[in-house]
C-alpha cells in the first residue's frame, strides 16, 4: 500500500523587508560578524488529532525570527515525511516572518513535525530549529471502521493455488487514536488467522485507502476466502474496531454461491491541494 508523499507547497507570496528594518526584523549590521540564529519557531494550536491531519483540511501557521541572517544564508522550511526533510518552498524565506500551511501526514506515528534551516549557498545547513506539533489524546471518540469493501466479486482458485491472488479493497476509519494502526489478515478454517498484507517499507497504513490483499489457498476444497481488517493499539494490542469480509472461490470461471452479500466499493476519501502562504511579520 502506497503512501502518498507530502506535496510541495507552492509560495504565494513573499514580501521583502526594507533595508531601514533589517535590525528590528533579526538582519545582521555591518558589525554583527557572529553566525545566524533562530530565537523563535512556533506554531499557533499547541496540538492536532490525527483524524485533522488526514482530513487534509486542518491549517496551521507557523512563526519565526532570526538574527544574523545575511546575503550568503538561505532560510529554508520542511517537513518530515517517512523520516526525510521535504522542502515546503524552494525560495528563501524573510528573517521574520509567518507562513500559513495544510497540516499534512509524516506517514508514519510520528505527530506533524518541521524544520527551519538556515543554509549556505552550498546547501549545507548551518543551523536549525525542529517544532513538532502533538497528538491530542484528551478526547477520544469510538474507533470505527465505515468502510472495509472489495473490487472484485470472487477469488480465482488457480491463482490462490500459486499465490498470485490479489484482492483490491478500499477502507475508511474514523475515530482513529494516535498509537494504532490497521491489520488485514486472512481467517483460517482451523480459527487462526494469518496477515493478507504484501510487504512493505512503512508499518503505518493510513485511515482511509486503497490497496491490495494476498490470500492464499487453505485447501483444495476451499469456497471462500474469509478476510478481517481491525484496528489494534500497539501499545497494548487492544482491538478497537473489527470488520470482516468474505469473498467466493470461483473455479474454471464459474463463481460458487457467495454465502454474504459481494461488498460494493466507494471511492476513497479526497484531500484538497495544500497552500502555503509566506509573509514577513510587521516590525513593532
Amino acid at each position: 500500500m502506497r503512501l502518498r508523499k507530502i506535496a510541495v507547497f507552492a509560495l504565494a507570496c513573499v514580501a521583502l523587508i526594507a533595508a531601514g528594518r533589517a535590525a528590528a526584523q533579526g538582519g545582521a549590521s555591518q558589525s554583527d560578524r557572529l553566525p545566524a540564529a533562530i530565537i523563535s519557531f512556533a506554531p499557533d494550536v499547541r496540538s492536532i488529532t490525527v483524524e485533522a491531519v488526514e482530513s487534509g483540511a486542518a491549517p496551521i501557521n507557523l512563526t519565526w525570527q532570526v538574527v544574523g541572517l545575511t546575503d550568503q544564508n538561505r532560510l529554508l522550511l520542511h517537513a518530515l515525511s517517512q523520516g526525510q526533510w521535504l522542502p515546503l518552498t524552494d525560495q528563501s524565506l524573510p528573517a521574520s516572518g509567518s507562513a500559513r500551511l495544510i497540516v499534512s501526514s509524516t506517514g508514519d506515528f510520528t505527530p506533524p513535525t518541521y524544520r527551519l534551516g538556515v543554509f549556505d549557498l552550498q546547501g549545507n545547513l548551518l543551523t536549525q530549529y525542529i517544532v513538532t506539533l502533538p497528538f491530542d489524546t484528551s478526547f477520544t471518540p469510538p474507533t470505527t471502521i465505515e468502510v472495509f469493501t472489495a473490487q472484485t466479486n470472487g477469488v480465482e482458485f488457480v491463482e490462490l493455488g500459486q499465490n498470485r491472488s490479489r484482492i483490491p479493497i478500499t477502507w475508511r476509519v474514523r475515530g482513529r487514536a494516535a498509537t494504532a494502526n490497521l491489520v488485514f489478515e486472512q481467517l483460517l478454517p482451523d480459527g487462526r488467522a494469518i496477515s493478507a498484507e504484501l510487504p512493505r517499507a512503512i508499518r503505518w497504513i493510513p485511515s482511509a485507502g486503497q490497496g491490495v490483499l494476498a490470500p492464499i489457498l487453505t485447501s483444495n476444497d476451499m469456497t471462500r476466502v474469509q478476510l478481517r481488517m481491525r484496528v489494534v493499539d500497539l501499545r497494548d494490542g487492544t482491538v478497537l474496531a473489527e470488520a470482516f469480509l468474505e469473498l467466493p472461490v470461483t473455479r474454471d470461471g464459474a463463481t460458487l454461491p457467495p454465502p454474504t452479500p459481494i461488498p460494493t466499493a466507494i471511492p476513497p476519501l479526497t484531500t484538497p491541494t495544500p497552500v502555503i502562504i509566506v509573509s514577513p511579520t510587521p516590525s513593532s
